[in-house]
C-alpha cells in the first residue's frame, strides 16, 4: 500500500459552520459503535471491541474493551437501528432538553425526521428497532467516560432505552380522518446520568440522515475528535479505526477495507463538504494510517462573505428547513439564482403536499435545480397571490 492521496476536495471554501438541523450524540456512543454495519445480522448476536490506544480526545492511553449483546429475540441493533438512535437524540433534544429521561413523540413525526415512509413497514421497522435498543446490552470495562468526574470506568449491563410504549394510531377523528396518539420512550439510567453529565455533542442531523451507514459512523466518530480551529486534521491507525471504531469485521483484509469502506465513506463526506482530503499513508506490510483534514479553514471566509444579502439567507434557511445540509445549500445559493431556488423549492412543497416521499432532499433538490423543475402551473399563480391559500384542497366539501 503506497503512499497517497485517495480524495480531495474542489470545495476549499466550505464554511466551518456544519449545523443545519440540530442534533445530539452521546459521546460514548459516538466512540465505540453498539450497532452492526448492517441491517442484517447474519447470526452474530455479540460484537467485541479491544481498545488499546492513546485517546485522541484526552491525550492519554485508554486500555479497555466494549462487549455488546443483542436482544435474544430480536438480536443486535442495526444500521437502520442507528438511525433510530440518532433520530431519537434529535426529538428528545427538541423535546425537553433531555431534562427528563422520559420522551414523548408522534411516531408519525419520527418517520417524517429520518425520511421514512408512513407505512405499514416503517411502524413494524420502528417497533423492532426500539425492541432492540430496550434489549441491547453494553458491557464497558475501563472506557466508558464518566463526564461527571473526568474518569475512564467500568460500566456493564445497560441498554439503549429503558423501555418505549406506542399508543394506537388508527383512532378515527372527529373529521373522519386518522389521528395519531401520542408515544413516548424512556432513556435508560446510565446513558441519561451521562446527558446530565454533558457528555454530549452537537451533529449535523440533516447530514448523518443522507450518510450510508460507514460514512454515517465515519462522521460520528470524526466529529468527536476534531476540535477546530485549532485541530483540523486527525491521523488515525487505518486498521484501529475501522476495525475498533467504525465496527468492520476484522475478518476482512486491510485492502479492502480501505476500498470498500473507509474510501467510499470519506469521498461521502467531501463531497457534502464536511472533509476537503483524506489520505493513505503506508507504515509498513500490512499497517496504514489514514489523514483526514476537515473542510472550512480560513479559505472559506470568502465564500461565506459573498453571500451577505438577506434574500440569500432567507434562501438558506428555506433549504436548510427543508433538511438541505448547510454545505449543499451555500452550494446551491453560489451556483443558482434566487428565481430558480424558489422555482424548485415550490416544486418540492407541493410534492410533499402530495405526500411524495422525498427521502434524501439534497439530492432531489440538486435534480430540481439542474433540470429546471418547477410547480404546477396553478400552483405558481396562487404563489403570486398572497391573498390565495397555495394549498388549497380540491376535495373539501365533496
Amino acid at each position: 500500500m503506497k503512499n497517497s492521496t485517495c480524495l480531495k476536495s474542489n470545495a476549499e471554501d466550505w464554511p466551518a459552520s456544519k449545523v443545519t438541523s440540530f442534533g445530539k450524540d452521546e459521546m460514548n456512543l459516538c466512540e465505540l459503535p453498539f450497532a452492526l454495519l448492517s441491517d442484517r445480522a447474519n447470526g452474530v448476536n455479540v460484537l467485541h471491541f479491544d481498545i488499546d490506544e492513546k485517546h485522541h480526545g484526552w491525550g492519554k492511553s485508554v486500555k479497555g474493551s466494549l462487549t455488546v449483546t443483542g436482544d435474544a429475540v430480536y438480536g443486535l441493533p442495526t444500521a437502520k437501528d442507528e438511525e433510530i438512535y440518532l433520530a431519537a437524540m434529535k426529538i428528545a433534544h427538541e423535546h425537553n432538553a433531555f431534562s427528563t429521561p422520559e420522551v414523548k413523540f408522534s411516531r408519525a413525526a419520527l418517520f417524517e425526521l429520518m425520511g421514512w415512509p408512513k407505512n405499514d413497514w416503517a411502524y413494524a421497522r420502528l417497533a423492532k428497532g426500539m425492541h432492540r435498543l430496550v434489549g441491547v446490552r453494553l458491557h464497558y470495562q475501563n472506557v466508558w467516560r464518566d463526564n461527571s468526574d473526568k474518569q475512564w470506568r467500568d460500566q456493564g449491563a445497560f441498554g439503549i432505552l429503558e423501555s418505549f410504549k406506542f399508543r394506537d394510531s388508527r383512532v378515527i377523528g372527529s373529521n373522519g380522518s386518522f389521528e395519531e396518539k401520542q408515544s413516548s420512550f424512556r432513556w435508560s439510567s446510565v446513558l441519561f446520568e451521562s446527558f446530565n453529565a454533558g457528555y454530549l455533542k452537537g451533529i449535523d442531523y440533516g447530514l448523518v440522515r443522507e450518510l450510508k451507514p460507514t460514512a454515517r459512523r465515519l462522521y460520528r466518530y470524526l466529529d468527536k475528535h476534531f476540535n477546530p480551529p485549532k485541530k483540523r486534521r486527525v491521523k488515525l491507525d487505518l486498521g484501529r479505526l475501522a476495525y475498533q471504531h467504525i465496527g468492520v469485521s476484522r475478518n476482512i483484509k486491510l485492502n479492502k477495507v480501505r476500498s470498500s469502506y473507509i474510501e467510499p465513506a470519506a469521498h461521502s463526506l467531501i463531497e457534502a463538504g464536511y472533509l476537503r482530503s483524506c489520505q493513505f499513508e503506508r507504515v509498513k506490510r500490512g499497517m496504514a494510517n489514514v489523514v483526514f483534514d476537515l473542510a472550512g479553514s480560513k479559505a472559506s471566509s470568502p465564500v461565506v462573505k459573498a453571500i451577505p444579502t438577506n434574500d440569500s439567507k432567507r434562501l438558506l434557511a428555506a433549504l436548510g428547513k427543508r433538511g438541505i445540509e448547510t454545505a449543499k445549500a451555500l452550494a446551491f445559493v453560489s451556483q443558482y439564482s434566487e428565481p430558480q431556488i424558489r422555482d424548485a423549492l415550490l416544486a418540492m412543497d407541493e410534492q410533499l403536499h402530495k405526500r411524495v416521499a422525498i427521502r434524501l432532499p439534497s439530492k432531489w433538490m440538486e435534480r430540481a435545480l439542474a433540470d429546471g423543475y418547477r410547480a404546477s402551473a396553478e400552483l405558481q399563480r396562487a404563489a403570486k397571490r398572497p391573498e390565495l391559500k397555495i394549498f388549497k384542497s380540491k376535495r373539501r366539501g365533496k
